[in-house]
């Protein structure tokens, strides 16, 4: 099983664009192919993982089935 992925654009002004969005996605993919997922936990990870950042970038979230999330922040 690979781990599900999403991509999202962040502006330092606004945050991460459609954030419930994106998290409504991860859920509703985690819950069909039954991966742990902590919307809460993901929300906090992606907003630390941005903190302070001062130009545009591209948040990318891996979710594994078990739960663990890793998140890369690159420019956008």
């Amino acid at each position: 099983m690979s781990d599900l992925e999403e991509t999202m654009k962040f502006d330092p002004e606004e945050g991460i664009a459609d954030l419930d969005t994106h998290l409504d996605r991860l859920t509703a993919s985690a819950e069909a192919q039954g991966f742990k997922f902590d919307r809460h936990a993901a929300r906090n990870e992606l907003q630390a993982a941005t903190f302070g950042k001062r130009r545009p970038a591209i948040a990318r979230l891996l979710l594994s089935p078990t739960g663990a999330m890793a998140i890369e922040v690159k420019p956008a």
